[in-house]
Formats: structure tokens, C-alpha cells, sequence
């Protein structure tokens, strides 16, 4: 499909004053931190060198983890049932792995019972069935297994009727979360969630998955003053699904995420768990070379799936499967599922586009055809592809349901508080949001979000942005300078690949590759006349509009190609334009 011609933001070069600061850098280098906002010699050491001994914060930090450990505890020890309430997406399965795992390892070493009689147990919501967070219907099934202690993860925040219903049937409730705030909290639940009012720990990013770690290692740390032969470091095995989660959620790999997305691709790629190995193998992957990449487009899309257009538990079944047969049967399931996933996309993201008004502000598609398990994945198709906030609606039972995407700098929550009483419910990020309607009162809803859209729209609102890092001539990129990029790794949110400009390319040779002819490989010539190759994914339709000899500008990021056992510089293409004098 023809990509949207985009505004080129290139940022501004740094000065001789900033260049002499770092003397032993590259000056390439310099560039990148700069625009990632690392100007002293502290940040720039500290994003180069994460420690995992010294630039993690201690969990106790957290205002109520020592009360929540303590009656984790209590509940092992004396036999009550705790059910892990985690969510259908890859942070909620991966946080509610990561508890289980945890819990799993202090009932055996400190020799309790309650792993071995199933009184530790997990639940995952129904997209379609319970929607979002903790449901009244969930509380009343709980009610009625006799559980005591219910923790969420990656949920609860928001669910405070939910959570007075718990405390009514006598239960209590730990939150594990990372969701932007209601405007009320629980006065009831103990809370662990970095932006919770009053918190004292220090960063205030971490996904879910990171939170449900933090508990974890304040876990092991408790277990130990009591005795237990709980080795020091053995949380480091949880890391493996930390660094999945916090890619695929999308926090920004900055702080303290940097230092566990650093680690945990190391323990995910000698991990142990046979799910992993199992979804790896599934998936085409090679356990050792895995990066963020690998993770945010073969290995998460495959766990967010199940929650997607299945049920989650098929996901983290996986996840916890420690018999290999049984491994490799949930991970060809994940991968079966995973093929409907994207083929439902494609069509529903065909008839969105079909319906929508691309000169709204606030654009809103109600398309009952479409699961709404892939409603954020269309959503998030139309913001990018439109630059402004998007919601796709859809009808779940007796209710409207949708998910929404928007560009940097919406506010989805504060657009919902302005039309709450229209709403059953909402929450979620700035950038992203679920909720659920009346159907008679999707007209007001889109009135009022389109009217906030409208009076907090930007100057960019509609224009597709592209930030480039620095102008970069293609004879510049050599081995060294592949080295020394790659030191910017791991890649995400607030870290994303360095993206490079190059003016005036000639083109040699231009054609389509791939299965389907949706690629492009494309031959350019440096200012030196050296021969450069580009590939260019979902750029195919590209060949037939160009020319040899045809001058472009060419957005790039550089990477290396590994086949049959050679190594070649490899540019991948991000964007073309007819070359021009100037850069917006």
C-alpha cells in the first residue's frame, strides 16, 4: 500500500561546545544522545553502562510493599487461596507469569503447602466476555472458590466498585498496576503502581510487568529474612519476561526500564523456560540473537493474540509449561491464532478505511463486523496513518466497545473525564484507551471527544511526522560506525532506532522482492560512486515510480544482514522523497 507523504523533522545539529564535552565519542554518537536528551557525563555513562547492581531502584521503596509482601506471605503460609487476576494482553500475561513463577519458588524452598494444593491460582478476563479489569462477575466467581486474596496485575487501578465488592464478601485486594489514574483510587485495596497518590518510588515508568518484578524481588528479599534458601540474584530468571512485556507495552526504555530491558534480553536469550524456547522456535527464532525487534514484531504479537481474538490462557499456559511436547503444541496454536489475528486486521483496517472522514479531527469508526480484539491494532493503523486520534466501536453483548490509538501529545483520559457521564467506563494512557458505550449515546460521545480533539489539536494535527536523528552521507556508514550505534541498543520507546538522512542519492536499480512483491530492494549510488543496497519493507509499490538515475533523498537506518554466513551493511529504507534543497 502507497505510504503518506511525511513532514521531515530533523534535528538540529549539535555545536563544537557540545562535541568537545565527549572528546572519545563519535561525533554521530554525541548527535544521537543529544536528541534522546542525555547532556552530562552521568546520563551518558549511565545509558551506555546500566548496572544491574547500582541503577535499580530497592522495591521497598514502594509506600505499601512491605504490607503487601507480608500478606502474601500470611496467605501462603496459613492456607488461604490467592487468585491472580492478570490482563489479556502481553504485560498482564507476563506480570501474572512472573507472580506465579515468584510465588511458586518461595512456596518450595520455604517448604509450604499451598502450591502443591492449589491455593495459589490465576484468572484472565475474556476480552469479550468481562472486558477490561477486574467485572463484577469475576468477584462473585471468586466469592464462590473461596478466594481470600485477589492480586491484579496490569488492572485494578480503576476498579474501585469492583474492589468495595470484594471487601463486601470478605476478600482482600493487592493492585498491581501501571495505568494512568481515575480520578478516585481505592481507599481499600493495598496499592503498588508508581503513579499511585502519595507514592515515593522514584520512576514512575515501568510496565506492569516491571511493577509485578518489583514485588517479586521484594518477595525473595522477605523470604530470605526468614530463613528461606532463596539464592541472591535469582530473580534475574524473571527478566526473561520482563523484557517481552515491557517492549511490547510500549513504555518508554529509559531509567530503570533500560536497565531491565538490558538485562533481560541476556537472560531471554539463554532462557530456561521450555514455553519460550518452544514460541521462540515456533516464531523462526534463534534463542541467543534476539532484540527488541525480534520482540515487538514475532514474539509479543504472538502472546497478545491469544487475548486478542482467543482466550489469553492459551498464552500463558505457554509460558508456564514446563513439559516440551506440550510446549511445542501451545506455541503452533499461538502461531495458528496469531495468522487469523493478522489476516482480521487487514480486513477490518480495508472497511475503516472505507468509512472514516479524513478531515475530522477526531476520527471514530463503529464497524460491527470488526472483533474487538483487533480494534486498538485498526485503531492504531488509522492514527498512524492519518495523524490524528483514532477509535474503532464495535458491539460486545448489550454494549459498544473500542479501543483507541492516538499520535504524541493526545490525552485520551482526560478526553474521556470531559464525557463521563455518556461512558458505562474507559481508562487506559495518554495514547491509547479502552471504553465501552450505550449504543444510543455513541453520537454525543464522538461529539464531545471530537470537540476536545478540536480545542487541544497542534499545528501538526493530520501531518504524518517523521523525526530524523542527523544527515548522514552513505559512504559514512562503515563497519566501525554499525559498532558503534548498535552500542545505542536496546531500541523503544524513548530510545527508538537512529534514523539517518542522506540528500541527493542516485538511484541504480530499483525492484520488488518477497513472497508477495511487497518489498523493496533498491541499489543507490554515494556521492563517492560507491554502490549502496536498500531494503525497503512494505515499499514494493515504490519500483514502478522510479528510475536509474533518478535523485531522491532517502530517511534510513542502518542495520546488518546475516545470511549464510556472511555480514553486509544493510540501509533499510524509512522514507523517499524526490530529492529537495531543504528539510522541514
Amino acid at each position: 500500500m502507497k505510504k503518506q507523504p511525511a513532514t521531515w523533522n530533523l534535528h538540529t545539529p549539535v555545536g563544537e561546545d557540545v562535541l568537545n564535552q565527549f572528546p572519545e565519542l563519535d561525533p554521530v554518537l554525541v548527535q544521537l544522545l543529544s536528541n534522546r536528551g542525555l547532556h552530562t557525563q552521568d546520563e551518558v555513562d549511565a545509558f551506555f553502562g546500566p548496572d544491574y547492581g547500582t541503577d535499580l531502584h530497592d522495591p521497598f521503596l514502594f509506600r505499601q510493599m512491605t504490607s503487601v509482601v507480608k500478606r502474601i506471605m500470611r496467605a501462603l503460609e496459613t492456607g488461604e487461596i490467592i487468585m491472580i487476576h492478570g490482563d489479556y494482553d502481553a504485560d498482564g500475561i507476563c506480570g501474572t507469569a512472573v507472580l506465579m513463577t515468584a510465588i511458586k519458588e518461595v512456596c518450595q524452598r520455604c517448604r509450604l503447602t499451598a502450591w502443591d494444593e492449589g491455593r495459589v491460582r490465576w484468572y484472565l478476563p475474556s476480552r469479550e466476555g468481562d472486558g477490561y479489569g477486574m467485572s463484577y462477575s469475576a468477584v462473585e466467581a471468586f466469592k464462590e472458590m473461596e478466594v481470600n486474596v485477589i492480586i491484579t496485575v496490569d488492572c485494578g487501578i480503576a476498579n474501585v466498585d469492583e474492589i468495595a465488592l470484594a471487601y463486601a464478601f470478605g476478600m482482600e485486594v493487592i493492585v498491581v498496576d501501571h495505568h494512568q489514574l481515575p480520578q478516585t483510587c481505592s481507599e481499600l485495596a493495598l496499592t503498588v503502581h508508581p503513579l499511585a497518590p502519595g507514592e515515593t518510588y522514584p520512576f514512575k515508568k515501568l510496565a506492569a510487568v516491571g511493577v509485578a518484578f518489583k514485588v517479586a524481588c521484594a518477595l525473595y528479599a522477605h523470604a530470605r529474612s526468614r530463613k528461606a534458601q532463596i539464592p541472591f540474584g535469582l530473580e534475574k530468571w524473571l527478566l526473561d519476561l520482563v523484557s517481552i512485556a515491557t517492549v511490547t507495552d510500549m513504555v518508554s526504555l529509559t531509567g530503570e526500564n533500560r536497565v531491565l530491558e538490558t538485562y533481560g534480553l541476556t537472560v531471554l536469550n539463554k532462557s530456561k523456560r521450555v514455553g519460550l524456547q518452544a514460541l521462540m522456535a515456533a516464531a523462526g527464532l534463534t534463542q541467543g540473537k534476539l532484540t527488541t525487534t525480534d520482540i515487538g514484531f514475532r514474539i509479543g504479537p504472538r502472546i497478545n493474540a491469544a487475548g486478542r481474538i482467543a482466550k489469553a490462557d492459551v498464552a500463558l499456559e505457554l509460558l508456564l509449561e514446563e513439559d516440551p511436547k506440550r510446549a511445542e503444541e501451545l506455541a503452533e496454536q499461538l502461531n495458528q491464532i496469531n495468522a487469523e489475528r493478522q489476516k482480521l486486521t487487514e480486513q477490518s483496517t480495508k472497511r475503516a478505511l472505507a468509512l472514516v472522514d479524513v478531515e475530522a479531527s477526531f476520527i471514530a469508526v463503529v464497524d460491527h463486523e470488526t472483533r474487538i480484539g483487533v480494534a486498538g491494532l485498526v485503531a492504531g493503523k488509522l492514527a498512524q496513518q492519518l495523524a490524528r486520534p483514532s477509535v474503532v466501536m464495535t458491539r460486545v453483548g448489550a454494549h459498544v466497545v473500542g479501543s483507541g490509538r492516538a499520535p504524541s501529545g493526545f490525552q485520551f483520559v482526560e478526553a474521556m473525564d470531559t464525557c463521563r457521564e455518556l461512558m458505562v467506563g474507559g481508562g487506559g494512557h495518554p495514547e491509547a484507551c479502552g471504553f465501552t458505550l450505550l449504543e444510543e449515546q455513541i453520537p454525543a460521545w464522538i461529539k464531545a471527544m471530537t470537540a476536545f480533539a478540536s480545542q487541544n489539536a497542534t499545528e501538526s494535527a493530520g501531518q504524518v511526522s517523521l523525526d530524523i536523528d542527523a544527515e548522514l552521507e552513505l559512504s559514512d556508514v562503515s563497519w566501525e560506525l554499525v559498532e558503534r550505534v548498535s552500542a545505542m541498543e536496546p531500541h523503544g520507546m524513548g530510545n527508538p532506532t537512529p534514523r539517518f538522512l542522506a540528500r541527493g542519492v542516485q538511484v541504480i536499480a530499483a525492484e520488488t522482492v518477497g513472497k508477495t512483491q511487497t518489498h523493496l530492494r533498491l541499489s543507490v549510488a554515494t556521492k563517492t560512486r560507491s554502490i549502496r543496497p536498500c531494503i525497503g519493507f512494505g515499499w514494493g509499490w515504490l519500483a514502478a515510480e522510479l528510475s536509474m538515475g533518478d535523485t531522491i533523498d532517502l530517511v534510513y537506518e542502518i542495520g546488518v544482514n546475516e545470511w549464510n554466513g556472511s555480514r553486509e551493511i544493510q540501509l533499510q529504507i524509512v522514507d523517499v522523497q524526490k530529492s529537495r534543497s531543504g528539510c522541514v
